[in-house]
């Protein structure tokens, strides 16, 4: 690295010169804040570097804050101290430093940090409040440092000093370690004899808090508040610089020098300033413009030439490889920026408060002389050169703008945008305005305002003129015009209007031209005109390359072939060539803290690699050649596998690399794969995909999430893919990662060698059963043949006796129907020795006592003893029974209160005897049948309907 410091005797020239400048604005890089909100740690941060695979460290209060580009994560060390210090060592290990505390952290095979501490090594040492502040590697030997001790580590040995006076911070510059002491002032410090050695000069008057090499003889001496100084390893000489008054008003806590050669000084009142090998001030950064915080205590430089700073709140990236420069705000407020016009060294800015004049510098990247016009009030929505002659489109009026002074051009009113072209072969300007088109005419080299067209009242936004004179305007709000003007152009020969460009929709259509072919877009595709259909068709081509950026609403030419595509929160720099349409750069209007003025985004070209972005109250700067942009690559890794089986409840880490094959038992076949992209340019420009080969099909959608979750795999060999690319969808890098996962322990070969045994021990059990089985079986058949036989034998048995009781029942029914039968005989006897009796007791009635009594009683007894007898009903009764199935007996069960000679009435009515049968046999009258049949349902319950006589003969139970 070389720098080329001026001869004493130009370096007063250089800041005479300098000042003779009026105050200006510069075009500061643009930075990225985090907050403790975004990294969830302390607000304060101590130092800041970057690892070998990348990733960014940081010093924080709460331990050591990483950051890979898209997660944070703190790791602690013992008692949860501060860390003050780090350095990446050769062996990349993170050496921190801390209250009583150091050590470092070195990754694991499975991707975690790990800690090591050193103080705990320490042998006839105690520390005493010593807090390392820093920390430096001394050809091998690395060197933490408090304010009053040292403490080496080498080979595996650590050793502890202790000094009786204070000392700052050591610098390492050409092999040599220097740092201010108490005691001797400017110091060089010899580790081998532990030794400080005084190098007096009276120039040092404040502590030298940096020492920089500048090449191999000299180095660059940083006080906290005298400056700069340059030393040979003899003499000091003062470096002075265009931001000496300011530097030294701000304390300069920390110092480096980037890869390019630019000096950056980081302050404690003050913020960071960036200064050029030539001593000029190239930028500066503090709360003032976009820093959330003035005190720098850490700085580092990654691989791509970004600057980090550890800030007393918060943590700031400065995007110094970026092809953007930026001015957070003007002071005083210009307002939103519509339009810009560049005419070398003046700048129009037109803003809804005025028009402004500005000087711009481009090789100084700074603004000056900013002020308002006074002539021109209030919204000012274009500013547009055409041969040097700056048009100026106001709310009120048109106007001409030059170096000389400010004229009136036209009297319409609202002038929003205006083009140049040819129609009927003559050059003119069409101007869209809040009501009017308005025809310029040139006169004499300098346009002038000649007419309004007839007859057309429309708000028009922008224009276009095609190559046969069609004017192209689109209303402010919604539609379309085709606009073909008379000869004499002042009034509208045709007009066609377009409500809709795919004929579904009612969007608002806007008109640009893009290669000299007009195309329109309404926010969701682009359009052009089919000049043969004569009708408006999708621009597929450019739909296609574009991707997202097909969804563009506003198109600004920068130069030949290259335009800016500007969709809502970003803009693509697009290479239009027939065949080959590629997008080169994408800019996110997010890196400018959301100052966009939104759907009035406007690039404007203002030299040949230089254009400029319009903000709110602000300007971006977009260089196309920054040599910076060079070496902005990374590489896409795995940062862990973590691998769980319920939810990642227990976290378990894969190793990362995969000779032999990782694998994971299918119990914990939850994996969680975290892969990071370590390239911090354009953080927002940067999404991943996935593939996990064995599972997916298709690739993952495009994500934000740099980690990745598979639940629940199955078993088998995967590889996991995972892309990084650009949300245009350019592809940045991409890794894999090959695991297993085990089979499952009933799939597992010792599961499967059970299996065997159980199978042939089931297999033994099975031939065991079968055979006690079998012979269960025989036995049980042989009983239960011998069962058999002896049913069989029971069988015939009770079917002989069945056949012997059937053959005794038919017997016994038979004779029952005889008994019955004699039974009736009885019966009918006794009706005839009724009528005897009756005929005789008649026949005495007649005869009187010529019947002698004696005779006549002698013959009533015979006649009553011959009538039907209790034996006679008992016999009568026992046959009935039989033939009947226990009808007494089940009658009598359920009616109890029935009498024995109520049940003799119920046999009879069972027979279906006719009540004269009935009083026969009862030797009573009809009447007193008739009682006994009412005083017999009376008792059973039967309803009158119901007949008695059936009711008997269907009683079964």
């Amino acid at each position: 690295m070389h720098i080329n410091i001026l001869p004493k005797r130009y370096l007063f020239l250089v800041v005479i010169f300098a000042s003779i400048f009026s105050f200006g604005q510069e075009f500061t890089p643009i930075v990225t804040q985090f907050t403790k909100k975004d990294y969830n740690a302390s607000n304060q941060n101590w130092s800041v570097a970057q690892g070998k695979d990348g990733i960014m460290y940081f010093g924080n209060n709460q331990g050591v804050l990483e950051f890979d580009g898209s997660l944070w994560q703190i790791h602690q060390i013992p008692g949860n101290q501060i860390v003050r210090s780090i350095l990446i060592g050769k062996d990349n290990k993170i050496y921190v430093g801390s209250f009583e505390q150091f050590g470092y952290f070195e990754r694991n095979n499975c991707g975690q940090l790990i800690y090591r501490s050193l103080s705990e090594k320490l042998r006839k040492y105690k520390m005493q409040n010593d807090e390392i502040w820093s920390i430096l590697d001394f050809n091998g030997t690395i060197i933490f440092q408090s304010f009053t001790s040292y403490f080496t580590y080498k080979d595996g040995v650590v050793k502890g000093y202790r000094c009786p006076f204070t000392f700052l911070f050591f610098n390492l510059s050409n092999h040599k370690i220097y740092t201010h002491t108490d005691q001797y002032g400017f110091s060089l410090f010899d580790l081998k004899s532990n030794t400080f050695k005084s190098i007096f000069n009276g120039t040092l008057k404040k502590p030298v808090a940096s020492v920089l090499p500048l090449d191999s003889a000299r180095s660059l001496l940083v006080t906290n508040s005298d400056g700069l100084f340059v030393y040979d390893g003899k003499t000091i000489i003062p470096f002075k610089t265009e931001a000496d008054n300011d530097l030294k008003k701000s304390e300069i806590n920390r110092a480096l020098i980037s890869p390019n050669g630019t000096i950056i000084l980081g302050t404690i009142l003050g913020g960071v300033t960036a200064i050029s090998k030539d001593g000029r001030k190239l930028w500066a950064l503090n709360t003032s413009n976009v820093l959330q915080n003035n005190t720098v205590l850490g700085m580092c430089c990654d691989k791509n030439n970004n600057l980090w700073l550890a800030l007393d709140k918060g943590i700031a990236l400065i995007h110094l490889n970026s092809s953007l420069r930026y001015i957070h705000s003007f002071n005083p407020s210009v307002g939103a920026v519509y339009s810009l016009s560049y005419d070398e060294p003046n700048l129009y800015i037109a803003t809804n408060q005025g028009l402004y004049k500005a000087e711009l510098s481009i090789s100084k990247k700074d603004i000056r002389n900013l002020q308002l016009e006074s002539k021109i009030k209030g919204q000012v929505w274009s500013v547009d050169q055409f041969n040097k002659q700056q048009i100026c489109g106001n709310n009120e009026e048109t106007f001409d703008v030059s170096p000389k002074g400010i004229s009136k051009l036209s009297p319409v009113k609202g002038g929003i945008c205006i083009k140049e072209g040819i129609i009927h072969g003559k050059d003119v300007l069409v101007q869209g305005t809040y009501t009017s088109l308005c025809i310029y005419e040139k006169v004499n080299g300098t346009w002038v305002f000649s007419h309004a067209v007839k007859n057309f009242l429309n708000p028009i936004r922008y224009i276009e003129i095609d190559y046969t004179g069609t004017i192209w305007a689109s209303h402010l709000h919604q539609a379309l015009y085709a606009i073909q003007l008379s000869p004499d152009l002042k009034k509208i020969e045709n007009i066609s209007t377009f409500n809709s460009l795919d004929q579904k929709h009612r969007l608002p259509i806007n008109v640009f031209s893009v290669n000299n072919r007009v195309v329109f877009t309404d926010n969701t595709a682009f359009y052009t005109y089919d000049d043969i259909r004569k009708k408006i068709i999708p621009y597929n081509e450019l739909n296609k390359s574009l991707g997202y950026f097909s969804h563009a609403h506003r198109v600004c030419h920068f130069k030949a072939n290259l335009y800016w595509f500007i969709r809502s929160g970003e803009a693509a720099l697009v290479q239009v060539k027939p065949g080959a349409i590629k997008v080169l750069d994408v800019v996110h209007y997010g890196l400018f803290l959301n100052q966009a003025v939104d759907d009035f985004q406007n690039i404007i070209p203002i030299s040949e690699n230089e254009c400029l972005f319009t903000l709110d109250n602000g300007l971006a700067l977009y260089q196309n050649n920054n040599p910076a942009k060079q070496n902005n690559t990374a590489n896409l890794k795995i940062k862990s596998i973590q691998t769980s089986d319920d939810e990642f409840k227990e976290k378990v880490y894969l190793p990362l690399t995969t000779d032999p094959i990782p694998t994971t038992p299918f119990k914990r076949n939850n994996i969680l794969f975290t892969v990071f992209y370590p390239q911090f340019n354009n953080l927002n420009n940067i999404i991943f995909r996935y593939k996990l080969e064995g599972l997916d099909k298709v690739w993952s959608e495009p994500t934000v999430a740099s980690q990745k979750v598979y639940r629940y795999l199955p078993h088998g060999e995967y590889t996991l893919r995972v892309e990084v690319q650009t949300k245009d969808g350019i592809k940045l890098s991409a890794t894999s990662y090959t695991f297993e996962v085990d089979p499952p322990f009933y799939l597992s070969t010792a599961a499967k060698i059970l299996y065997f045994l159980l199978i042939a021990l089931s297999g033994y059990g099975i031939y065991a059963y079968l055979h006690h089985s079998f012979q269960a079986k025989k036995e049980k058949i042989k009983q239960e043949q011998e069962e058999i036989r002896r049913k069989e034998i029971e069988k015939r048995e009770k079917k002989i006796i069945a056949l012997q009781n059937e053959k005794l029942e038919s017997e016994l029914t038979v004779k029952s129907k005889e008994l019955a039968e004699s039974t009736m005989t009885i019966i009918k006897k006794n009706e005839i020795l009724v009528t005897i009796k009756e005929e005789v007791m008649n026949q005495k009635k007649v005869l009187g006592t010529q019947y002698p009594n004696k005779y006549y009683d002698k013959l009533i007894r015979l006649l009553d003893e011959n009538l039907s007898s209790e034996d006679d009903w008992a016999i009568f009764q026992t046959n009935f029974d039989r033939i009947h199935e226990n009808f007494f007996r089940n009658l009598h069960t359920k009616f109890p209160e029935l009498t024995s000679n109520d049940l003799r009435f119920c046999a009879y009515l069972r027979l279906n005897l006719s009540s004269k049968d009935i009083a026969h046999l009862m030797n009573i009258s009809l009447k007193g049948v008739e009682v006994g049949r009412y005083r017999i349902r009376k008792k059973i319950g039967i309803p009158s309907s119901k007949s008695l006589t059936e009711f008997m003969i269907e009683f079964k139970e």
